[in-house]
């Protein structure tokens, strides 16, 4: 029950730095910067997201211990948990992002909203980003003094007094709270996949093809198919030309 508890207060966290996070920086970058990427930037805004996101799980998991005055066992426990959410919120990121990269590829509009190599790119960085910051986690859980400086970082306790003063709001704290319930599932499948290919891999039994993949080769790209046709029709009206000059050759002759 004490770590269902906090895997729900995590889910909390998690939605409701979003939120934040999305009305003090995204939107004013929106309206900054435009439709037009600038990379310089969303390398700085991405390493400083998922930085305080570590922060903030390890701060809320270090808060649980100390509240629920858990064992050295259960200690252990909530810190894996807490590590385990990071990594599949932030995998969960990157692969949506890439899954969008390769919809907006496949259907032909990379060139038209230049996705291919700036996108790509970012995504790339965002991988190493992710990494650094799982590696912070696992350091301010390896190393308290390490974990005590990341915990009185003055971004960290601000975004953290804000996340916990917006839940506490009775109107809000139940609207956070079914977001909350929805997530921590949808998180908790997704470990359960996640441990499913890991099980996979390690005993090298194939896995079945899931839903997704089956449904990847189900739909087909109609813009794909049109194209397929329009060169279908000309390789075979060229072929159609070159008999009729071929006949008309034989014909003279």
């Amino acid at each position: 029950m004490i770590f269902l508890e906090h895997l729900f207060n995590l889910s909390i966290v998690i939605i409701i730095f979003n939120l934040v996070w999305g009305i003090l920086v995204k939107i004013p970058e929106i309206l900054l910067t435009g439709l037009k990427p600038s990379n310089p930037i969303n390398y700085i805004l991405s390493g400083l997201k998922y930085f305080l996101l570590s922060n903030l799980i390890y701060t809320n998991s270090l808060n649980s211990i100390q509240e629920s005055a858990m064992s050295i066992n259960q200690a252990n426990i909530t810190y894996l948990l807490g590590g385990f959410i990071l990594f599949l919120y932030l995998a969960g990121k990157l692969n949506k992002k890439k899954s969008m990269l390769s919809l907006i590829s496949s259907v032909g509009f990379n060139s038209k909203f230049k996705y291919s190599n700036s996108k790509l790119e970012k995504l790339k960085y965002e991988n190493h980003i992710a990494g650094i910051s799982i590696i912070i986690y696992t350091a301010s859980v390896g190393f308290p003094i390490f974990g005590e400086i990341m915990t009185l970082n003055p971004l960290n306790i601000w975004f953290n007094n804000t996340i916990q003063g917006l839940y506490q709001t009775p109107l809000l704290k139940g609207i956070f709270g079914v977001f909350g319930i929805f997530f921590m599932i949808s998180t908790l499948q997704r470990g359960i996949s996640t441990i499913k290919q890991m099980f996979f891999k390690v005993t090298g039994f194939k896995n079945k093809e899931n839903d997704t993949d089956l449904l990847k080769k189900e739909v087909k790209n109609p813009f794909q198919e049109m194209k397929d046709k329009t060169e279908k029709s000309k390789i075979e009206n060229d072929i159609y030309v070159d008999f009729e000059e071929i006949d008309d050759k034989e014909n003279n002759l």
